[in-house]
């Protein structure tokens, strides 16, 4: 359920691009506008981003998630009867609020529910909803733009999802875990427990022992001293990892078009090339939830950045054509949708319970302001002279940087593990975030 809901979010990303030149041909929207409107529709996601963690941490996922999901969803449709561009803008900053709320909290009631050996494969596995929407929303746009107008393409990419909602609100409960820590009825707890366990009555609802931690803010527990050097990291790799998309997505159109030194491929050629993009993101995140589930996520995360590095150098140093370019951006796309996606299921596993909203919450925030300054540079590299090879070449710089920084977080990890195990006098309390491999060894 909850990947039919990132379903949604995949889907605005591909619908976005293809209204708005439809915008300039029929309202007379300008350039300066459309990018003011790009702008403040990430920074909206940013914010909800933000401010959904620590409502979800307090108030419980699926109410958060519920309101997010809604306000996206009824704001997207409305787009479709706005009259002008102003009206336009003040509906997708508050449509993208909403949706800004839904992917954080998406993933943090997932690692709410499954079992801590599969979380980061089940977290990574819901994540590639968000490109199957990708190509969902392609496939649509294509269809219902050029027959009924983009009115009738946001209005049916609104209300779709809501399709959606009353088996959501049916099938998937508040996790228990929050219940229990809200004081809820113990009723209403076996009724949420009754999802995973038949009989839930061998299973221990005493209140949980309040820590020291757990006394603490969600941000306070976030930015602790024993988790500050972690979270810095994965606010690094948020930060790459989702501008990075968001640059490709953006701007590499623009330059397969480019003639020499560019491809200089047709409007049809480059968008097959970006279909095999989004195909390749699917089969990247869809790849990486399985190896996830048997292998060191860290090392996962580096064998990732190393793959994206030689698309990307595969693209500088070879003269490829327009099937080549299709070939090797499919391949480089498997590698670079793996990046955000191990980022996502690092920071689901990497907090508490208590602060895990706000965990995941804070590091989305920190990816959607990477798309601003991606969608800001790559038009200012564009301008300055940028080519394809050269864009490419520049783009393995930060790739290395993501790379480093998963090795990072994994010596990090380890360390909080042997820091926490010496303190407590027994080895074998090794930190529930260390990857299984590592804690097997």
């Amino acid at each position: 359920m909850t990947f039919l809901v990132l379903v949604a979010d995949g889907m605005d990303l591909a619908i976005t691009g293809l209204v708005f030149p439809r915008l300039i041909v029929e309202w007379g929207t300008t350039i300066g506008q459309v990018t003011f409107t790009v702008t403040a529709g990430v920074l909206a996601l940013a914010v909800g981003a933000i401010v959904s963690g620590p409502l979800a941490d307090r108030w419980g996922r699926k109410p958060v998630l519920l309101v997010g999901f809604l306000i996206f969803t009824v704001g997207t449709a409305a787009l479709g009867v706005s009259g002008n561009i102003e009206v336009f803008i003040v509906l997708r900053i508050i449509s993208s609020i909403g949706l800004g709320a839904v992917t954080p909290v998406a993933l943090t009631l997932v690692a709410d529910w499954v079992p801590a050996a599969r979380r980061a494969q089940m977290v990574a596995l819901a994540l590639s909803g968000t490109a199957l929407g990708t190509i969902v929303g392609s496939y649509l746009s294509s269809l219902l733009i050029p027959s009924f107008g983009w009115q009738t393409m946001v209005i049916v990419a609104g209300l779709l999802p809501l399709l959606v909602v009353p088996f959501f609100v049916r099938s998937v409960p508040e996790p228990a875990i929050t219940l229990l820590k809200r004081g809820r009825p113990e009723a209403e707890i076996r009724r949420s427990l009754s999802v995973v366990a038949a009989d839930s009555s061998p299973i221990d609802l005493s209140a949980p022992r309040v820590t020291e931690a757990a006394q603490k803010t969600p941000f306070a527990i976030v930015l602790s001293r024993k988790l500050v050097l972690s979270t810095v990291l994965i606010w690094v790799l948020a930060f790459i990892t989702q501008g990075l998309i968001i640059l490709v997505l953006q701007y590499v159109p623009i330059l397969l078009q480019q003639h020499a030194p560019g491809p200089g491929l047709n409007t049809a050629q480059s968008g097959l090339v970006m279909a095999m993009w989004g195909w390749g993101s699917l089969a990247g995140q869809v790849a990486v939830s399985f190896l996830l589930k048997r292998l060191d996520r860290f090392v996962t995360g580096v064998v990732a950045a190393v793959w994206t590095i030689a698309g990307l150098l595969i693209v500088v140093i070879g003269n490829l054509g327009f099937v080549g370019l299709m070939i090797v951006l499919l391949g480089t796309a498997i590698g670079a949708a793996a990046l955000p996606t191990v980022t996502n299921a690092i920071g689901a596993i990497a907090y508490p319970d208590v602060a895990r909203a706000t965990g995941v919450g804070a590091s989305s925030f920190f990816g959607r302001i990477g798309s601003v300054v991606s969608g800001l540079s790559g038009g200012l590299l564009i301008a300055a002279g940028f080519t394809l090879p050269i864009m490419f070449a520049t783009l393995t710089v930060p790739v290395a940087v993501v790379g480093v920084a998963f090795i990072g977080l994994r010596a990090e990890t380890r360390r909080r593990a042997r820091s926490r195990a010496s303190a407590e006098g027994d080895r074998s309390q090794l930190d529930p975030d260390l990857p299984l491999a590592a804690e097997q060894n």
